[in-house]
């Protein structure tokens, strides 16, 4: 079995990602890492998701955590990135980051890093999401500059980024094309609206897991393309199987577009 060590393991996320593994006999958990100082420092991994004790204990110690693991999932924060990944590097250990909200200093040390190991960076990890971005890519090239692009995202209201890093991978996969190539960040609405520009919208509420939406608005009619998550379970699920395909991959950089290739 693939033996997969969880960053940000105390966190929403990391919890269920745990548990996830758990439940999945394909891969099992090899070790838990959480921020310096953190409480849970020292207690079963297992005992503390509610499964009974696992014999390995929640570490504050990149060096511990990462020495069993085949593959490390990151659903930690922006800010513990940097020592995370040098740890990687020095115990060359295959690397998933699934953290939004990356400043642009940590972009760049995660694609230096990629030269030294296999590492897949998606702030989003759902399959559907990354068809979703193909077919997004595909109607505005289709339907061409006549359509305004618009990009509609509704999260929870704990959640602390926004735009989220789907809607700005989404915009950022959009600006490939010629006529909307100059419009990139900020996404906020204007009124009167420029010919050319992608707007995104940004809700917070509730529980709600995450929905994306990408609006093609002409003169005559309107194609909505929408993305639902309906459980965060979906994402835990999604980052052990970029696990599993970045396994044995060569060192460089790579995303769920590479992922779902296989998976459909």
């Amino acid at each position: 079995m693939l033996k997969l060590t969880v960053i940000g393991c105390t966190g929403r996320m990391g919890q269920i990602t745990l548990k996830e593994i758990n439940q999945n006999p394909e891969v099992e958990v090899a070790g838990a890492l959480t921020g310096p100082g953190n409480l849970f420092a020292g207690q079963d991994v297992g005992t503390f998701i509610g499964e009974g004790p696992f014999n390995i204990l929640i570490t504050d110690s990149p060096q511990k955590a990462l020495s069993n693991a085949d593959v490390v999932i990151d659903f930690s924060r922006p800010e513990a990135i940097e020592r995370n990944l040098d740890e990687a590097i020095e115990q060359q250990k295959p690397y998933v980051i699934c953290i939004t909200g990356l400043q642009a200093s940590q972009q760049k040390k995660i694609e230096k890093t990629a030269s030294h190991i296999p590492l897949l960076l998606s702030p989003n990890t759902s399959l559907g999401i990354a068809v979703l971005k193909r077919l997004a890519l595909l109607a505005a090239q289709m339907l061409g500059p006549s359509y305004d692009v618009s990009l509609l995202e509704m999260h929870h209201h704990h959640k602390r980024d926004a735009p989220s890093g789907t809607s700005l991978s989404i915009a950022n996969d959009l600006a490939r094309l010629n006529h909307l190539k100059h419009n990139v960040p900020p996404y906020s609405p204007l009124s009167p609206r420029p010919a050319g520009t992608i707007e995104c919208v940004v809700l917070r509420g509730g529980n709600l897991t995450g929905d994306h939406s990408v609006i093609l608005s002409g003169e005559k009619e309107v194609l909505t393309l929408q993305h639902r998550a309906l459980n965060p379970s979906l994402f835990a699920q999604g980052a052990i199987k970029a696990a599993q395909w970045l396994y044995g991959k060569p060192r460089g950089l790579y995303t769920m577009d590479d992922v779902v290739e296989l998976a459909l």
